[in-house]
């Protein structure tokens, strides 16, 4: 990739056809139902984790035919970025196939996973697009943090500074990013794991207060990462973009953020699909990401654990693993809360789909970020067994679980259980689920493993195979 590609990036941004924002989506609107016609697209709602090599690349040449159709949208500059095919591919060849993640004993490589693969998962764990409490912050990232199984941290959001409103562009915002940055190295400290990589501060909104949190001592370092996010769809702006080559400067990783809606302007199932990879390729070529978080859901509901939301991970995840060597971990946002079977089932559901399709695994979301507190470390270690577990099942095989895991929670859907906040779930002076809540995981784990799914060995036979 040339070294100049942003001065490049920002020049198209300046001298690219003007368009306003309606007329863009406009474009959108049109160009993906013409792409999801032309390569025979059919989202099936009892195939979930589809085993069609032949389909999965024909939406990988979606795609890529959308982005180099309709270029990126700058809302900064209200011009297009236009891109052409070659120069996309170009971009996307160098992208790196495996990243270290985290310092010293901690450290851990995340590399490129397969459709089917036995490799092992790397596990980043995070209150997902899930607020805290200045209170409870500190503790939730505590729960997670000591999970054996959880690789790397996200820090979360919080949107109060000493009880007061952050405001983006205002000093609370620097501050309170500084405060977030340090409580998630306390943390892995207070783990144990002092070396784990952290991937992003969500609090602060404004490339400003993304660097405010950089502080090698106190905060995040040039082995951590910030998120550099896409605008719906297909979109940028002069704030993400400038975070880049401080970032790179910095030697930090970029996590390239984008979270394409179900129901929007990509419309269903098949046309959501096409714009997701077209933004996994926006990511690459403008953020020279080092992975990215695939994160799709539902315009009405905040969530991907429904039928559409799985087909998109799995033949998404498999489009992009095969035709690729980009880096991609999940978001399973649920509608159900922590403290519910519910959202252990839609977790599973999600963990099964994404793993034999070559995603990492990226946190759980729970309420859809509706609610306060509501995330607690059980469902990081929850998630990690199950994903564990299913490492080289058969896309057949993994069809057939995420099925029977949705029988146990896909009526809840329109009306799901909220669960119960962090305070009501763990012990919060000793950092570790109540009885009741361990009681849930253990059924739910019990049930899965008289399913055939291994939740007692299959993580053990992972490390095993990874120190090997």
């Amino acid at each position: 990739m040339r070294s100049d590609w942003l001065a490049e990036i920002v020049d198209r941004s300046e001298t690219g056809p003007y368009s306003k924002e309606s007329e863009f989506d406009l474009i959108l609107v049109r160009v993906v139902p013409e792409l999801v016609k032309k390569h025979g697209l059919k989202f099936d709602p009892e195939v979930l984790v589809p085993a069609d090599d032949d389909m999965a690349d024909r939406l990988y040449e979606a795609g890529l035919e959308l982005l180099s159709t309709t270029g990126v949208y700058n809302q900064t500059t209200e011009r297009r970025i236009i891109l052409t095919r070659d120069e996309i591919e170009e971009v996307v060849a160098a992208a790196p196939r495996k990243v270290v993640l985290g310092t010293g004993k901690d450290a851990v490589t995340m590399s490129h996973r397969g459709v089917e693969s036995e490799e092992r998962c790397v596990i980043h764990s995070a209150p997902t697009g899930t607020p805290c409490t200045e209170k409870y912050h500190p503790l939730i990232l505590q729960s997670a943090a000591r999970e054996p199984l959880v690789d790397c941290l996200g820090s979360g959001s919080v949107a109060t500074y000493m009880g007061r409103p952050v405001i983006p562009g205002t000093p609370t915002e620097i501050l309170a990013a500084r405060l977030g940055a340090s409580v998630a190295r306390e943390a892995v400290r207070k783990a144990g794991r002092p070396g784990m990589h952290i991937n992003d501060v969500a609090t602060p909104l404004t490339a400003q207060g993304k660097f405010a949190a950089m502080d090698q001592a106190k905060g995040l370092r040039s082995s951590d990462a910030f998120l550099v996010s896409q605008m719906v769809e297909l979109k940028t702006d002069y704030d993400q973009l400038s975070r880049v080559p401080h970032m790179q400067n910095a030697g930090m990783h970029v996590v390239d953020l984008l979270t394409p809606l179900i129901g929007g302007m990509g419309g269903g199932a098949e046309g959501t699909a096409v714009v997701t990879i077209a933004e996994l390729l926006l990511g690459t070529v403008c953020y020279s990401a080092s992975y990215h978080i695939f994160g799709h859901m539902s315009l009405m509901n905040v969530n991907n654990t429904d039928r559409m939301g799985l087909w998109i991970y799995s033949i998404g995840g498999q489009a992009i693993a095969r035709n690729s060597p980009l880096l991609m971990i999940n978001a399973i946002y649920c509608r159900s809360g922590p403290g519910t079977t519910d959202l252990l089932w839609e977790v599973a559901a999600g963990s099964v789909a994404t793993t034999v399709s070559g995603l990492h695994q990226g946190g759980v979301g729970c309420t859809g970020g509706s609610e306060t507190d509501v995330y607690t470390g059980l469902e990081a270690r929850f998630n990690a067994q199950v994903c564990h577990a299913a490492l080289g099942m058969s896309r057949e095989e993994a069809n057939g679980y995420v099925l029977e895991f949705l029988n146990h929670y896909e009526t809840s859907l329109a009306d799901p259980n909220r669960g119960k906040p962090f305070r009501e779930l763990y012990d919060v002076e000793l950092v570790e689920p109540n009885e009741s809540w361990l009681n849930q995981y253990e059924e739910v784990s019990a049930e899965i493993t008289t399913m055939g799914l291994d939740m007692d060995r299959g993580w053990k036979r992972a490390l095993e195979t990874s120190i090997n």
